[in-house]
């Protein structure tokens, strides 16, 4: 029976590592600003920042939880097992707002029971009325005043997209406004089809 000990610490150690490698990844952005920070210009420091946030696949997307404008409870845990978008965004952002045509576009043509769009925004209830009312829905799950879950995802660039796998590991992350609308739907309606494929 000895023997089986060791194996089974070392077992039970990768699967502590495991569950807190999400929380390593995120929070291993502090290590930024040891990198030589103090002497680099803003633009330096940004570029590490956007490489930081798009280098996080495979780590595990950190809690959250909210209420949506229609009064749904929603929480990370419960969406495990389903693919999950996420879009970070406000209403004085224009970059964000050029892309919300195309996102609307994209949750229709996938099954709401496989794939959940969340959309953060920084907005108030009253803000987010006011600017549906005006220029129409977003169709993605609103949640308003999510400025800290912004801040643990580490957005470091509005608006900013991730699509979280099956299994509640981060697959992709788009930042800033880098690309057309189109192509990034594009981009992001392939990282949802290649998990749906490969069943993460």
């Amino acid at each position: 029976m000895r023997p089986v000990l060791p194996i089974l610490f070392i077992f039970m150690g990768l699967v502590l590592a495991n569950e807190s490698y999400g929380q390593e990844c995120f929070e291993g952005y502090e290590t930024l600003f040891e990198k030589g920070s103090e002497t680099m210009s803003y633009q330096q420091f940004h570029e590490l920042e956007l490489d930081f946030v798009k280098n996080l696949k495979g780590c595990a997307a950190p809690y959250f939880e909210g209420k949506t404008l229609t009064g749904d409870d929603i929480y990370l845990t419960d969406l495990k097992g389903k693919v999950v978008v996420l879009n970070f965004w406000f209403t004085t952002c224009p970059p964000c707002l050029k892309e919300i045509p195309e996102l609307n576009k994209l949750v229709t043509q996938f099954n709401s029971d496989e794939v959940i769009f969340i959309g953060l925004a920084r907005d108030t209830n009253q803000q987010l009325d006011a600017f549906f009312k005006r220029f129409g829905p977003f169709q993605f799950q609103i949640i308003p005043e999510s400025y800290a879950i912004a801040t643990t995802y580490k957005v470091v660039a509005w608006p900013q997209s991730m699509v979280i796998d099956a299994n509640g590991k981060v697959f992709k992350v788009w930042a800033g406004a880098d690309q057309e609308p189109v192509q990034l739907v594009t981009e992001i309606k392939t990282a949802i089809q290649q998990c749906l494929a490969s069943g993460n």
